[in-house]
């Protein structure tokens, strides 16, 4: 068990670490494509190539993902863009033979080497340099299969986006109309390579203005 010192210091890290992140970041609230756009500062679609686990210098717990970029649609310009998500799988025993018992908070991405995804990434977090997908479970939609789906079913992707819809091809027009389940992904690539740059992101000069 962790000692109480030890305890201790991970609660005001960790509270340290929630300052850093923004409050987005911090609560899970409904997230249309439109939200996840405008909240990220990167966008893009690959393949899951590594994930290790293990405490930063300052004792924060981590799990780093590195993924092989397939389409970029905003930031990630070399070919493997890598980040660190707050959190572990699971306990971990300590060098000091104590067991670290956090795990990943609740509605966390989780990771797999080989997996695709389409990933909508937040800025990376001031203190921790922490980053996670926008809306958590929202912005992490898995592809396979010629569709693409969060952890949500899609449910609301594309509700309440205040899209004009003269502006969408009849393929986008339809994926727009559904109210859950997978959509095809290559519909939704394109429709985000035009929505990533008509609209600023975050830290922008256009978005601040």
């Amino acid at each position: 068990m962790l000692n109480f010192q030890w305890r201790k210091r991970l609660a005001a890290l960790l509270a340290g670490f929630c300052i850093g992140m923004s409050a987005q970041a911090t609560t899970v609230r409904p997230m249309n494509i439109v939200d996840l756009v405008d909240y990220s500062e990167t966008i893009l679609a690959g393949r899951v190539e590594s994930v290790t686990e293990g405490f930063a210098a300052n004792g924060m717990p981590y799990t780093e993902v590195t993924v092989r970029v397939i389409d970029r649609f905003r930031g990630a310009d070399a070919e493997r863009y890598t980040f660190r998500q707050f959190g572990l799988t699971g306990p971990r025993t300590l060098p000091s033979g104590k067991v670290y018992l956090g795990g990943r908070p609740e509605g966390w991405p989780n990771w797999t080497v080989g997996e695709v995804s389409l990933l909508f990434l937040y800025p990376r977090a001031r203190v921790t340099g922490f980053q996670t997908t926008v809306g958590l479970g929202y912005g992490k939609l898995g592809m396979g299969n010629g569709v693409a789906v969060n952890a949500y079913d899609n449910a609301g992707l594309f509700a309440n986006t205040g899209i004009d819809r003269s502006t969408l091809s009849a393929e986008e027009q339809r994926m727009f109309d559904a109210k859950n389940g997978p959509v095809n992904a290559g519909t939704l690539r394109k429709f985000l390579k035009r929505a990533a740059k008509e609209r600023p992101a975050p830290g922008s000069a256009r978005h601040d203005n």
